[in-house]
């Protein structure tokens, strides 16, 4: 696969987003590579373009595969396997928060849970420190359900209708409450009750 001069350039910015949530840099060249190319590509014609070991390239597929930000097939011709990179980024970020981020949350809250049993007193900084951790991931979590949600639905088409109304719904809570306790319940309560669109008839 050739590439221009400005995809090559911008390839970097894949690799320093994907390095900045924990990937290495080589993965996220992969996957910008990928992102870019029109055509699934082989382990040899990545390794090929982007001037990479095999062992390398196929490490960084691996990875990625098991995130879930790319999709391995066999070619018709020659059975060689042939990469692609996801067309939904949505359904790449559910992947990674639940493989990933969902169960250090979630660890961390019952850690702070079974820390709070310890304290007696709830005008203690510590108290008041671990009831702020586990209002925090309560959040995280509201969020990830969220998304995890609308990454099953599959409906990447209807994205950007989504977002336009999230903004006003996100203003909408966080104007109407005070105290964290009180805000965390209100985002689970709002991303739990709402009807989200299902269907593009749903959105008019």
């Amino acid at each position: 696969m050739m590439l221009s001069e400005t995809e090559i350039k911008e390839l970097r910015i894949f690799e320093d987003f994907l390095n900045s949530i924990g990937f290495k840099r080589l993965e996220g060249t992969v996957f910008g590579l990928l992102v870019l190319s029109d055509t699934p590509l082989t382990s040899e014609e990545i390794a090929k373009t982007l001037n990479l070991s095999q062992s390398a390239t196929s490490t960084s597929l691996k990875t990625l595969a098991h995130y879930g930000a790319i999709e391995t097939r066999e070619g018709r011709e020659n059975r060689a396997k042939l990469h692609t990179a996801k067309d939904d980024s949505l359904s790449i970020v559910a992947s990674i928060f639940r493989k990933r981020d969902q169960e250090k949350i979630i660890g961390l809250k019952k850690a702070a849970e079974r820390l709070l049993k310890t304290k007696s007193n709830p005008d203690a900084p510590s108290y008041k420190r671990l009831k702020s951790i586990i209002s925090t991931s309560e959040i995280a979590e509201s969020v990830m359900n969220f998304i995890f949600g609308l990454a099953e639905r599959d409906i990447p088409e209807q994205y950007p209708q989504i977002i336009k109304r999230l903004p006003k719904a996100f203003d909408l809570i966080t104007k109407s409450v005070e105290p964290v306790d009180i805000l965390t319940n209100s985002v689970k309560n709002f991303i739990s009750s709402r009807s989200w669109p299902k269907s593009k008839e749903d959105l008019r």
